[in-house]
């Protein structure tokens, strides 16, 4: 597809945003994880890759559980934000996490980046199911995740503020 697109009037219409751009609407700007706009956030940013969900994120001094590793709460906070994409690149405004389960399996040292990838298995109405990933630098398996949200009817969601 072009750069850009003719409108009826013959006029330019600019290209599309970035698929990126999808994945960090305003509403989740404070996000704890993944919002540009929170003050002590991680702001790990999430990008398509085909069917999947993708992040990397290297982990700070802030991150430490256990001396020189990643908390596995926050690893798992991420697991969740990561999950929860798969449903709004669907066009679901907001899908709430209804299980979330993490199978831990090496330590996550700090100082080195994390890779992430998600994919959806299944969707039945408004309920998806997915699965995720965490690989250290080289490949090793750190964690695996599976999920399932449920959409949230437009008419259900909290009033901003």
């Amino acid at each position: 597809m072009a750069a850009s697109r003719r409108s009826e009037a013959g006029r330019r219409r600019p290209a599309r945003p970035p698929a990126r751009l999808a994945l960090h609407p305003a509403p989740l700007a404070e996000c704890v994880i993944c919002g540009p706009e929170s003050g002590t956030g991680l702001g790990v940013r999430f990008r398509r890759r085909g069917d999947a969900i993708v992040a990397s994120f290297t982990l700070g001094a802030l991150h430490q559980g256990y001396r020189g590793l990643m908390s596995g709460g926050l690893l798992a906070a991420i697991f969740d934000c990561l999950h929860s994409r798969l449903a709004l690149v669907r066009g679901v405004v907001l899908a709430v996490t209804a299980r979330i389960e993490v199978d831990y399996r090496a330590p996550v040292p700090l100082g080195r980046p994390v890779r992430f990838e998600a994919r959806l298995v299944a969707r039945r109405g408004r309920v998806f199911e997915t699965r995720a990933v965490a690989r250290l630098h080289g490949g090793t398996l750190a964690a695996e995740s599976r999920a399932i949200y449920v959409e949230i009817p437009p008419s259900r969601l909290p009033a901003g503020r």
